[in-house]
């Protein structure tokens, strides 16, 4: 049958309908590219997470560079803001290209944030919110910056990485066995580095990861690392075997009850979780039937019990241990006592991030009174413990107990749920290194290596255990994400440009600074530091070193010879009087709490004595303010004393040459002797053993004619100074002064046997041989100080020798050389 069906399409609409395919199709093949373009970028965003996250793993515990005053902590810092932005940015970028949040959640993160937010709360509230927010040279791990980075750090690996940190882990192992190696070869006295001739990388102590006890703290906390079982790649065993080896030997050689502590806090975690992973993977558990492998313990049963008898027996390298310097920090009982006084003045935030210092200051300085660490600075507890709480007050305690309950957390899933143990066999290795942080915390103040370390602790215990624990949102179907993922790129970007800005800004400053204190042209050095200024000014170390530059620059000025077509040496003189005082003023405005500010201004003034009328109350009152901001240091009483000491030597030669006003200058001399006496003698009561302070007493004394006053004080520190031939020919002289002739002629009989050369022991020698009748020793001495180049045209020695020569008696009026 045919069948003849007649077409009814109009030649127009099938044209329409072609057309609309042909857009479709386009429009279709343009999603694709895009779509493409978009996983391309993506996929290149990723690849700058993974590359970061591993070379920031790698060279954290490494990196160093000799251009700062520190040379190591300021480095790290701003490696670790670099790498913080990369993170960061390309973080937001892979969210806002994909459209897609993928976010792991871990009880870890809720401790990490309530620290962040502690430690932002204490540094808005701090007293010097600049060295709170970037640190210092000597406390940056815990600086406001220092824990955003780490927090960025930690939150981009815990969310980026795919294998439960295993990459990150065999990384850090590579790094840290260069470390330990790196430090344990300086410990010997083999340096790497020697054809650089930088001085501190030729030295027993430096490594790259902080002091030599900074290095053992690292070597404890790597060790339960260094166990891990779950390696796929052979050389990563043969590493971790030499990783475990470079540990122990330093820990052997330093041999402190701290990092034995550390390690086995670190080991006893390893052999806990070793034993709760091997039971839970048992199926069909009868605890009555199981029974341990003891064989799987023996290395952390044999370090734990090698620790322990090492510390009963005190064993001690001495060879190498007398190389190494002894690193001083306060006692328990005074961190915890300086913790306890600062918490009852700023209870809720404490001193502020990187402020700890401050605190020791007010509240710890005077139990170092009577010491010789009288003068001693701290910039953090024995502990970090301490120091935390010190510097982040009730806020910072809370987040500490909130990130501590989150480890308890995880403890508890790591014992109730054994499915993460089958997929990850390293379980155990991070969770001890975690403890042994955790160790390291409570025992150890932290620097930027050891902090990098505990982050990555938390990061591969929270890899390790929650990886699986992840959500996706489609950001571009819900409105709320979509707008906070635009506001939190434009929010993140202008917080890392700001952030790299203002850091590479106090870099700079630091490297400018460190210049100016290494150079030996002072108008060279003065330069740097105005432009370390110029780049950061907010440190007041600057303005302290700015102002010395400027007073050496003042002396310089004064010591010229005068030239009289010169006009403008007076403009230039007044110049520099008025900039010293400025910087010096400058640096007690950024830091007032900082006693050292108010020490140096009162130091500018003392400099002016002479050139300035009424500077010596001035300079008083600044080192008075310095005293109450460090009570208990008996220094600026000393420092005061000086002052007036150095005002009646002014008064006493202004009264020789102005015989006129001779008895007013002598009587301003004289009552400024009294009050230098008054404040030697305060700080001889502050610290009955401070040498120097006694010795200023003592030439008071002198000046004053009261010599067995002066001997009395002499002789209470000259046993402890009998090296000091300048300490022992004052006392010498003294005893002359006093006609106690049989004790100069001892002391200075001393004196050149400590300093054969000594012109003016020699002198008085001559004098006193002179007054028993013999003329030839007198003579000898004589020739001897004549022997010697620097005397051999010495004139006064001359015409008395030629005196003696001749029989003629020399010895009424003489004065030293």
């Amino acid at each position: 049958m045919d069948f003849n069906v007649e077409s009814n399409r109009d030649p127009i609409s099938t044209y329409r309908n072609s057309e609309f395919a042909e857009a479709v199709a386009e429009r279709e093949e343009a999603i694709l590219t895009a779509t493409q373009f978009r996983y391309t970028d993506i996929s290149i965003y990723r690849s700058v997470i993974r590359w970061t996250l591993m070379a920031a793993t790698f060279l954290m515990p490494l990196f160093f560079l000799p251009w700062t005053t520190s040379v190591l902590e300021f480095n790290k810092q701003l490696l670790m803001l670099v790498v913080g932005g990369v993170l960061l940015v390309s973080w937001l970028l892979s969210v806002v290209s994909s459209g897609r949040l993928s976010w792991r959640t871990s009880p870890f993160d809720k401790g990490l944030l309530a620290v962040g937010a502690a430690t932002l709360v204490a540094a808005v509230f701090s007293v010097n919110w600049s060295a709170s927010v970037f640190g210092t040279a000597n406390s940056a791990a815990m600086s406001l910056v220092s824990v955003l980075v780490f927090l960025v750090f930690y939150f981009v690996a815990f969310n980026s990485e795919s294998d439960m940190g295993e990459r990150l882990a065999n990384i850090l192992s590579i790094s840290l066995v260069i470390a330990l190696l790196y430090g344990l070869l300086q410990i010997l006295g083999i340096y790497l580095f020697k054809s650089l001739n930088v001085p501190i990388f030729n030295s027993h102590a430096f490594n790259s990861v902080g002091t030599v006890n900074a290095l053992g703290i690292i070597a404890a906390v790597a060790l339960p690392l260094f166990q891990r079982k779950g390696l796929n790649i052979s050389i990563f065993k043969y590493l971790n075997m030499a990783g475990t080896i470079l540990a122990l030997a330093i820990l052997i050689i330093l041999n402190w009850w701290i990092l034995w502590t550390v390690a086995i806090a670190g080991l006893v975690g390893l052999i806990a979780f070793e034993s709760i992973a091997t039971k839970q993977s048992q199926p069909n558990f009868d605890i009555s039937k199981y029974r341990y492998k003891i064989s799987q313990f023996l290395m952390p049963m044999t370090v734990i019990v090698l620790g322990v008898f090492l510390m009963i027996v005190n064993f001690s390298l001495v060879a190498v241990k007398n190389n190494l310097p002894i690193e001083v920090a306060p006692s328990f009982s005074l961190s915890a006592q300086v913790a306890k006084q600062e918490l009852k003045q700023d209870l809720i935030t404490g001193s502020g991030p990187s402020q700890y210092s401050l605190a020791f200051d007010r509240y710890g300085a005077s139990q170092l009174s009577g010491s010789t660490l009288s003068s001693a600075k701290f910039f953090g507890g024995t502990s970090q413990l301490f120091t935390s709480v010190t510097e982040g007050g009730l806020v910072m305690i809370l987040a500490l107990l909130t990130l501590l309950w989150t480890f308890v957390q995880g403890v508890r899933k790591f014992i109730r749920n054994p499915i993460s143990i089958y997929r990850n066999i390293d379980i155990p290795a991070f969770w001890a290194m975690l403890a042994a942080s955790g160790a390291a915390f409570a025992f150890y103040p932290f620097n930027m290596s050891i902090a990098f370390l505990a982050v990555m602790a938390l990061t591969l215990a929270s890899l390790s255990l929650w990886s699986d624990r992840i959500k996706d949102y489609n950001i571009e179907d819900n409105v709320a994400l979509s707008l906070g993922s635009s506001l939190g790129f434009i929010g993140g970007l202008i917080l890392v440009l700001a952030g790299v800005y203002f850091g590479v800004s106090n870099y700079i400053a630091d490297v400018r600074y460190a210049q100016a204190l290494s150079e030996t042209d002072i108008n060279k050095a003065s330069e740097k530091v105005v432009s370390a200024i110029n780049w950061n000014g907010e440190n007041d170390i600057y303005y302290r070193g700015a102002s010395q530059a400027v007073l050496a620059l003042l002396n310089q000025e004064l010591t010229k010879p005068a030239d009289t077509k010169d006009t403008q040496r007076s403009a230039r003189i007044n110049n520099y009087v008025s900039s010293a005082v400025n910087l010096a003023k400058q640096a007690t405005a950024t830091a007032p709490e900082e006693s050292l500010n108010w020490s140096n201004l009162g130091n500018v003034y003392q400099s002016l004595l002479g050139l300035v009328d009424g500077v010596d109350k001035l300079a008083e009152d600044s080192y008075i303010q310095a005293a109450k901001l460090r009570p208990g240091d008996a220094s600026f009483y000393n420092s005061i004393g000086n002052t007036y000491s150095a005002k009646a030597d002014l008064y006493r030669q202004l009264a020789a040459n102005n015989q006129a006003q001779a008895a007013v200058l002598n009587q301003t001399a004289a009552a400024a002797l009294v009050t230098a006496e008054a404040n030697y003698k305060k700080a001889i009561d502050m610290s009955p053993n401070y040498g120097l302070a006694i010795y200023n007493l003592g030439n008071v004394y002198a000046r004053q004619n009261k010599l067995a006053e002066a001997i009395r004080q002499l002789e209470k520190i000259a046993p402890f100074n009998s090296d000091q031939p300048n300490l022992l020919f004052q006392l010498g002289l003294l005893y002359y002064q006093n006609n106690q002739k049989d004790k100069a002629l001892t002391t200075m009989q001393q004196v050149l046997v400590l300093s054969p050369d000594f012109a003016n022991a020699h002198w008085y020698l001559s004098l006193i041989y002179e007054e028993r009748k013999d003329t030839a020793n007198a003579i000898a001495q004589l020739e001897r100080i004549l022997a010697v180049e620097v005397n051999e045209d010495n004139q006064t020695v001359k015409d008395r020798l030629t005196q003696l020569r001749a029989g003629q008696k020399t010895t009424t009026g003489t004065q030293p050389l």
